[in-house]
């Protein structure tokens, strides 16, 4: 595996960790010398179904090393399957990403990758492989926007696998995919969006309405399940959405208005999330769906809850609010992603001159 100048030593002997700085996981490593050869090896995460903590990993040290000594190969972690640390992968991340798409990477894995593959050794997999279920994809008719699934799924673990010494490059970074358009543009009549905001602040239950007033400012939907009352100052009135509950993976700071802050008040608390599933008494897995759905049927709309962010965007756009007060209300990490409103705005421009021209040369 070699040695990673980036594992700091714990208080266990030959026990050392490393700590994620977007995710927060802990990783540690073993090291020990049995009979003149050196150990290294992975022996645990923090958030593998173990929980793992220094005091394990130095268990499992000690297992390593008695392994040694009975003449066993303690390499097999090394050059695992790629069925193998796909699951050690996910379970890695799983407290980092919605259940929903944990379980959609589940769902893709198995539907698409075959089990020839599967048990394959993670290093012998290369980029042809994973070409073969993107070219099957697009014979089976796919959308572009879905086949890409492969590379959303397939990047980041190889990503840690390079990490972890186990691959020696990113074999995602050679795959070809067909072209598509994954922009979304959405925007509703002055007097539906209106009635959409009306709607939301008549809302009885006071968590639903203010959680709605969060996703209104631009907030995305995980980083309105996950917020806590510690993240909020309403003193200052600020609030910090942190960088494991957010796209772009950086720690970002919003103000909150007077109006958010008045509706907070009434459900304020000392710790713990702000918005609590009533069935699970646990972190919402998605905004209420039904709920939603009735909303929306009240209002005569059709809309995704990712939608109120390009709602913001493109409302802002066409009353020429400047890019970069977008992309910040939005978190954007650069403002070429914001761009796309403009663009939208300057192409129903040309879609009405191009009507126009077509009516009058009739």
């Amino acid at each position: 595996m070699g040695t990673r100048q980036d594992y700091t030593k714990t208080k266990y002997t030959g026990i050392y960790v490393k700590e994620d700085s977007k995710t927060k996981v802990k990783t540690y490593l073993a090291r020990a010398k049995v009979n003149g050869t050196e150990i290294e090896q992975i022996v645990g995460h923090s958030n593998d179904k173990y929980k793992t903590n220094p005091s394990l990993a130095f268990n499992r040290r000690v297992e390593l090393i008695n392994t040694h000594k009975a003449g066993k190969s303690t390499k097999r972690a090394d050059n695992p399957t790629l069925d193998t640390f796909f699951n050690e992968f996910q379970n890695m991340r799983k407290e980092t990403i919605s259940e929903n798409r944990w379980k959609s990477a589940f769902y893709f894995y198995n539907k698409y990758v075959p089990d020839t593959l599967k048990k394959k050794n993670l290093s012998s997999v290369d980029s042809d492989d994973l070409q073969k279920i993107i070219n099957q994809m697009i014979n089976e008719g796919k959308k572009g926007s879905y086949i890409v699934t492969v590379k959303e799924i397939f990047s980041p673990l190889y990503k840690k696998a390079l990490e972890f010494g186990l691959v020696e490059k990113n074999i995602t970074d050679y795959l070809k995919f067909p072209k598509y358009d994954n922009q979304r543009y959405f925007s509703l009549p002055d007097g539906k969006t209106k009635a959409l905001v009306e709607e939301i602040m008549n809302i009885p239950d006071n968590h639903y309405r203010t959680m709605f007033m969060f996703l209104l400012r631009g907030r995305r939907s995980n980083e309105v399940r996950s917020l806590c009352w510690e993240d909020i100052n309403m003193e200052s009135k600020m609030y910090f959405v942190r960088d494991h509950n957010n796209k772009p993976r950086k720690n970002q700071t919003y103000l909150l208005d007077d109006e958010l802050i008045k509706h907070l008040e009434i459900i304020k608390k000392d710790k713990g999330l702000v918005f609590i599933s009533p069935r699970t008494g646990k972190k919402f897995t998605v905004i209420p769906e039904k709920f939603w759905e009735r909303v929306q049927d009240k209002i005569g709309i059709k809309m995704r809850i990712h939608d109120f962010r390009h709602l913001l965007g493109f409302t802002l756009v066409n009353n020429n609010v400047p890019l970069e007060n977008i992309s910040r209300a939005l978190g954007h990490s650069k403002i070429t992603t914001t761009q796309r409103y403009s663009n939208q705005k300057e192409l129903m421009a040309k879609d009405a001159v191009d009507m126009f021209l077509g009516i009058i040369n009739k």
